[in-house]
C-alpha cells in the first residue's frame, strides 16, 4: 500500500487521498493482526501450560497407582516357606479375603530354626504349670520321632475353646530340637513334667476305689482279697503316688471283685 501511495503523488488529488485511505487502513489492520497474534500466541502458551500442568498431574496419578498396585505385590525378603494368615475365625486368608489397615498381614515366613507347641490346659491343671517346665512332645504325623520342649509362657486369661465346655489356658512350648519333619500347624502330643519324684511307690488309678470319705484298694490275702485304705500323693491322669497302706510287694486287682461287701476292711491304723 506504501508504494501506491508514492506511485498517486502523480495521481489526482482524490485517488491519492484514497490511497492514503486503503494505505492507513492496511496499516490499521498491520497492528491490529500483530496485537492478534501476539495474543493468540500468549492464549496458546497459556493452553500449553495448562495441558502441561493437566499432563503433570495425571503423570503423577498414574505413578501413584503404579506404586500402590505394585504394593500389592508382596516379595518374602528371603527363601522359606510361606504361611498364609489366619481370618478372626480361624480361616486362612485366600483370593478376596479383606485386608485391613489394623491388620494387613496376608502370610508369615516362619523360621523353622524356632518352632513353638501352643497347647490348652484345663483350669483344673493349669495352677501346677509354670515357665521352665520340662515338655515331651510327639507329633501326630510322626509318634515314633521324640522331641523336647521347655514351657515359655502360660496365659494369665482363661478362654473358651470351639468344643469346649470348661475354661482352657494356652500354654506356650518351645521346641528345643530342629528338625526338617516341623512344619508349622502340624498337630503334637506334648506331655509337661510338672514335678518329679524320684524313689517313690505309684500304683495305677483303676486300683483306686474310695468308700464314703475311705480311699482304699483291693489288695490280694493269700487265695482271697481285703479292702486295704491308702494314703494317697501325687497323681496325674494315670498313676498315683502311694504314701501309706501298700508295698512294692503287695498284689492289687486293678477292678472290684465279686462280692466286694463281704471282704475285710483294713484301716490304716489298724495295719500298723
Amino acid at each position: 500500500k506504501r508504494i501506491v501511495v508514492d506511485q498517486s503523488a502523480y495521481e489526482a488529488p482524490a485517488m491519492r487521498r484514497q490511497a492514503e485511505i486503503e494505505h492507513e487502513r492496511a496499516k490499521r489492520n498491520y497492528e491490529q493482526a500483530k496485537k492478534n497474534y501476539v495474543t493468540k500466541t500468549q492464549q496458546a502458551i497459556a493452553k500449553m501450560q495448562a495441558v502441561e500442568a493437566d499432563f503433570m498431574k495425571e503423570r503423577q496419578r498414574m505413578e501413584i497407582y503404579v506404586k500402590t498396585t505394585n504394593e500389592f505385590t508382596i516379595k518374602a525378603p528371603a527363601d522359606g516357606m510361606v504361611t498364609y494368615a489366619r481370618e478372626w475365625n480361624g480361616k486362612k486368608k485366600v483370593v478376596g479375603s479383606t485386608v485391613n489397615s489394623w491388620d494387613p498381614v496376608v502370610a508369615t515366613l516362619p523360621d523353622l530354626r524356632e518352632m513353638e507347641s501352643i497347647t490348652y490346659v484345663n483350669e483344673v491343671d493349669i495352677q501346677k504349670i509354670a515357665a521352665g517346665q520340662k515338655v515331651k512332645l510327639k507329633l501326630d504325623a510322626d509318634p515314633n520321632k521324640p522331641l523336647t520342649g521347655l514351657v515359655t509362657n502360660v496365659a494369665n486369661i482363661g478362654e473358651q475353646r470351639p468344643n469346649s465346655d470348661s475354661k482352657v489356658f494356652e500354654v506356650k512350648i518351645r521346641v528345643q530340637q530342629t528338625d526338617t519333619t516341623l512344619r508349622p500347624s502340624m498337630t503334637t502330643a506334648n506331655e509337661i513334667l510338672v514335678s518329679q519324684l524320684d524313689d517313690v511307690l505309684s500304683i495305677p488309678l483303676e486300683c483306686v476305689h474310695t468308700e464314703g470319705s475311705v480311699t482304699f484298694v483291693y489288695k490280694k490275702n493269700g487265695g482271697d482279697a481285703i479292702k486295704q485304705e491308702v494314703k494317697l500323693g501325687a497323681m496325674n491322669d494315670n498313676a498315683t503316688v502311694v504314701l501309706e497302706g501298700v508295698t512294692e510287694k503287695d498284689e492289687l486287682l486293678l477292678s472290684s471283685p465279686a462280692e466286694p461287701e463281704k471282704l475285710k476292711f483294713v484301716m490304716l491304723t489298724a495295719s500298723k
